[in-house]
């Protein structure tokens, strides 16, 4: 099996059509159908079905070409991972998500240099749900994911307070604090579903039950945001503090008052989180983060006895720590 017929394949799916498809690769329509036969003949599965429109995935197209992803994202870090090699270091692949604070990820960062030398963090940016089958697919050796994710290790890390970034000429801005009240009838941008979205349905489900009528507009936060939201005419953006300072410079940040219908304050939380067991040297990045930020977590009551202090994380036992005092942890 070639790299190319995959490449061909892949392109052909993504397009839905292979003169489509040909014309991007400069190659001919009738090379790039028989080197797509040819993989076919070579796996045994009929992989695209020709259609009047073009051509369309079978089942086992969509599972090739959802591989893919992993495949093309692994022969990319070839480079990266062998020069490390030569310099002596090892690569891990760390998965970040959006709402991230820069800083408190470069103080982790600062760490590993100091305490692991021989250790190159290598980052990709990827949503939560992402980052999950990024981790299962050995893709990313570490996920910073926004929920616990049950079918990994993870330690919960970091939280932050959720609040409204408004524009300057807002008549919100001038205040410290809002409530649910202040958002009734307003138009409201949030992330799009696979972001930091698990926080936002915990607040739309608590506006709801508080009888307040919320216009939510669902995103992807980018570079453009502001000017995504200023399009939208939205009266303001639901965003952690930290995602406030990267998107919207220019706007006001206000913290968001009041509970979810469980009686928690609103917050993002951050796990790292691996697929288990770690290896030794991955034990050993996964306890210097864990101790890189002592001041925004703490062992929970069910594993604080189940790992001595000092013992690497994921060498065995104890799945969870999470904060058990709320003052000690630090928005971003």
């Amino acid at each position: 099996m070639e790299l190319r017929h995959l490449e061909y394949f892949a392109a052909a799916a993504r397009v839905g059509s292979v003169s489509k498809a040909a014309a991007a690769l400069n190659t001919s329509q009738p090379s790039l159908s028989r080197q797509i036969r040819a993989l076919e003949g070579e796996l045994g599965y009929r992989l695209l079905e020709r259609t009047p429109e073009g051509v369309v995935m079978t089942k086992a197209g969509v599972g090739l070409y959802r591989h893919l992803d992993v495949v093309f994202s692994q022969i990319q870090q070839i480079p990266e991972i062998i020069r490390a090699a030569d310099l002596g270091e090892q690569v891990v692949r760390v998965g970040i998500p959006q709402g991230l604070p820069d800083e408190w990820f470069l103080e982790i960062a600062q760490a590993v240099r100091q305490h692991l030398p021989g250790v190159s963090l290598s980052l990709h940016e990827a949503t939560t749900e992402e980052q999950r089958l990024m981790v299962m697919m050995r893709v990313i050796d570490l996920a910073f994911i926004h929920f616990d994710a049950p079918e990994l290790e993870s330690r919960l890390l970091l939280e932050q307070p959720m609040g409204i970034a408004v524009a300057p000429d807002s008549p919100l801005a001038a205040r410290s604090t809002v409530s649910f009240a202040d958002l009734d009838g307003r138009k409201v941008m949030a992330h799009a579903i696979g972001e930091i979205n698990a926080e936002e349905a915990r607040l739309r489900a608590a506006a709801a039950a508080a009888g307040v009528d919320v216009q939510w507009v669902f995103r992807r936060f980018s570079e453009h945001s502001e000017l995504i939201a200023r399009t939208a005419q939205v009266d303001a953006v639901l965003v952690t503090q930290a995602s406030r300072a990267r998107n919207f410079r220019r706007w006001s940040w206000l913290p968001l008052e009041g509970t979810d219908t469980e009686g928690r304050r609103f917050g993002t939380q951050t796990w790292v989180a691996w697929r288990a067991p770690a290896g030794a040297e991955l034990a050993e990045v996964i306890a210097v983060v864990e101790a890189a930020v002592p001041r925004r977590t703490a062992p929970s009551a069910r594993t604080a006895g189940r790992r001595a202090p000092g013992r690497a994380p994921g060498a065995s036992g104890g799945r969870r720590s999470a904060p058990t005092n709320p003052a000690a942890t630090a928005p971003g």
